[in-house]
């Protein structure tokens, strides 16, 4: 009986002895330069801005993203160094659940690829609602992704190995979430590159000043497209093929996605603020 009172109960307290120096080192050095960086890219992006009536909508995206990524990792750093995913089985869902919003929200650079495919097959001033290719781009695929992001939630698990936090979402649900990831990024990246492909400046190659810009555009659309793509793939696949992962495991994984992906956003978008602002 004295035994069990001074036993610790495992839903209480799981400590954090499952996660190792090294790991629980590099955790740190990610999240405080992943803060650190997004941080920098949200000033630069700010300080930029001369006239925010003018800001096309794709900026607005732009923030959007660096926001959501640093809400994200500011976060995870709290639940994972000030509390502990091993701490307890709250935690330990926590985390899940946060590695959800992550990826769900990260996903604004749908967004992103669908405006950049609009500005680029537009020939006129159509209003975006007013064209059908933006609407079944925009909403069509968000209403599938929707659904594909509530199985993971209702297939998402947590569980608690020799003391350590266990999480990830089930094969029922992580196959549709990697295929449509798929499907969707190599749809909107063609959808992209189609029009630009037949210009006249891509099959002459003439080196006016527009063309170069032109292809740079595309270039590095292209890009980050796969790269933010094969980033995401690789971090889903890994999760689904260890049937779980450790939780600090997880949010570290997340963490580097997420800073990867803002990297590559600043990146694809750094020639677009300037000459929009400029504008």
């Amino acid at each position: 009986m004295v035994e069990s009172r001074l036993r610790p109960r495992e839903d209480v307290d799981l400590g954090q002895h499952g996660v190792p120096l090294a790991g629980m080192i590099i955790s740190v050095i990610l999240a405080m330069l992943s803060l650190v960086i997004i941080s920098s890219f949200l000033t630069q992006r700010f300080l930029a801005v001369k006239l925010w009536s003018r800001l096309p909508f794709v900026q607005w995206l732009v923030f959007a993203i660096y926001g959501d990524s640093f809400l994200f990792v500011f976060a995870t750093a709290i639940l994972q160094f000030g509390f502990g995913v091993d701490h307890s089985m709250d935690a330990c869902a926590s985390a899940i659940l946060l590695c959800l919003v992550c990826y769900v929200t990260t996903k604004l650079i749908y967004m992103f690829l669908v405006e950049k495919s609009h500005i680029i097959r537009s020939t006129s001033k159509k209003p975006r609602l007013r064209s059908k290719l933006y609407l079944f781009n925009s909403f069509g695929m968000i209403g599938v992704y929707c659904g594909v992001v509530v199985l993971n939630f209702i297939y998402r698990f947590t569980r608690v190995e020799n003391g350590q936090c266990i999480i990830g979402m089930k094969k029922v649900a992580m196959i549709p979430l990697i295929t449509f990831d798929l499907l969707v990024n190599i749809y909107l990246t063609i959808l992209f590159l189609i029009p630009l492909s037949s210009l006249y400046s891509f099959r002459n190659m003439q080196q006016t000043k527009g063309n170069r810009r032109l292809r740079t555009v595309a270039a590095r659309t292209f890009i980050g497209s796969i790269c933010t793509l094969i980033s995401s793939i690789v971090n889903l696949s890994v999760l689904m093929a260890l049937d779980g992962e450790p939780g600090w495991v997880c949010l570290m994984c997340c963490n580097s996605d997420i800073l990867f992906s803002a990297v590559v956003i600043q990146w694809v978008t750094s020639r677009d603020s300037t000459s929009s602002n400029d504008s």
